[in-house]
């Protein structure tokens, strides 16, 4: 059984994660010597997998293919004619005619808000070249531009299309599509290098500038106000309750957010804490690791709340995106997200941390059924292609 995996994200640990789970399921379900996984990456990087049936083809980016192919072929297609002359994306359509399964690397709106060019160009030319593309648990909308979502609807016609919210899900079918909605593939995530990196008993803050990168904050003065807040109550906490601060890396390689993470250490320092440390991660079993062993997780990543539900810690999420919210929502930790632009002087670490211990004791049988509903896409898959209904022991 060959699979391919287009748009894998990398570069921070969270997508990783998230591919990561993605594999070991396609290995788990179909746990046979001649299952190959190609993967295509929409950013520079590599997940590094270990085992030889998974592979990188980076050899089949947009930048090899050249923008005059590109747009030759885009132009071309509309009129039904496959014009395609440059070696590398006729390797990229034999991938796709060759694969069994192709699936979308589970990610957030770049069919949507952030109008990811990359990302729909290579999931058009999939369905040009005759593939069904499975969208595993993604969230998916539609942008602000015309020209984009014109060639977005012809994508997710001819998809499998697995969302990870509500919000998403009603979009699309008020659009006239099928959706399936299930939860967010990280939680079927296996740490297989599990290990302590730090021994005492700490915070665990997962940053972001989202001023930098997010479409809602760009040049947005309210996200500085807000971050400085959290700083403080974060900083307060810690020193409250005789707790270290570790700050948690997301973003590596050459994406890494040195500078935030000083900013970070010198205003918790300022305010008396004693050791604020930002620990070097091998990879995303580290990630999960530094979160699991936490006592408390403060995030304002996405999965940096999805690492804390299902390691069953007490959290706090710190939404910047519908997703946080959602997936807050239907695990049951509704009461620990709060929306960035909506904090006030009201917002207390100490009343979060009381509800957060409760509710994670309450919640925690529930984890597994969650785990469960992550594998639904390729479950489906099987019983299609081999038909064969996976059961679990």
């Amino acid at each position: 059984m060959k699979f391919l995996i287009v748009n894998q994200h990398t570069l921070n640990f969270g997508d990783d994660i998230a591919g990561f789970s993605l594999i070991n399921q396609i290995l788990k379900l179909f746990p046979f010597k001649d299952t190959k996984i190609e993967i295509i990456y929409n950013t520079t990087g590599s997940l590094k997998y270990p085992d030889m049936r998974v592979h990188d083809r980076n050899d089949l980016s947009l930048k090899q293919m050249g923008s005059v192919q590109i747009f030759l072929f885009m132009l071309f297609s509309i009129f039904h004619v496959s014009f395609v002359y440059k070696k590398v994306l006729k390797n990229y359509r034999d991938a796709i005619r060759d694969a069994d399964i192709i699936l979308v690397s589970p990610g957030g709106a770049n069919l949507g808000i952030y109008k990811d060019w990359r990302y729909l160009i290579k999931l058009y030319m999939v369905v040009v070249f005759g593939g069904r593309p499975i969208f595993h648990f993604n969230t998916v909308e539609f942008s602000n531009n015309y020209i984009f979502n014109f060639f977005e609807n012809i994508i997710l016609r001819h998809s499998q299309i697995y969302v990870r919210e509500l919000q998403s899900y009603q979009h699309l079918v008020e659009k006239g599509y099928f959706p399936i909605r299930g939860v967010d593939t990280a939680f079927s995530f296996c740490n297989t290098h599990d290990r302590r990196l730090v021994r005492e008993k700490y915070l665990a803050f997962v940053p972001t500038r989202l001023n930098t990168w997010h479409p809602d904050f760009k040049n947005d003065q309210l996200s500085k106000k807000s971050m400085d807040k959290i700083l403080v109550e974060i900083g307060n906490f810690a020193l409250k309750n005789n707790l270290n601060i570790v700050i948690v890396q997301h973003m590596h390689g050459s994406a890494t957010e040195s500078s935030l993470h000083k900013m970070c250490q010198e205003k918790f320092k300022k305010m008396g804490v004693k050791r604020v440390s930002v620990p070097l991660l091998r990879d995303c079993n580290d990630y999960d690791s530094l979160i699991k062993y936490a006592e408390f997780v403060v995030s304002m990543r996405y999965h940096g709340v999805v690492m804390a539900i299902k390691n069953a810690v007490p959290f706090c999420s710190l939404a910047y995106e519908n997703k946080m919210s959602e997936v807050c929502r239907y695990s049951y930790f509704d009461e620990l997200n709060y929306k960035i632009k909506k904090l006030d002087d009201g917002f207390s670490l100490e009343k979060v941390y009381g509800k957060a211990c409760l509710l994670v004791t309450m919640n925690k049988k529930m984890l597994a059924d969650i785990s469960m509903l992550s594998e639904k896409p390729l479950r489906q898959a099987k019983f299609e292609k081999m038909n064969v209904i996976e059961r679990d022991e």
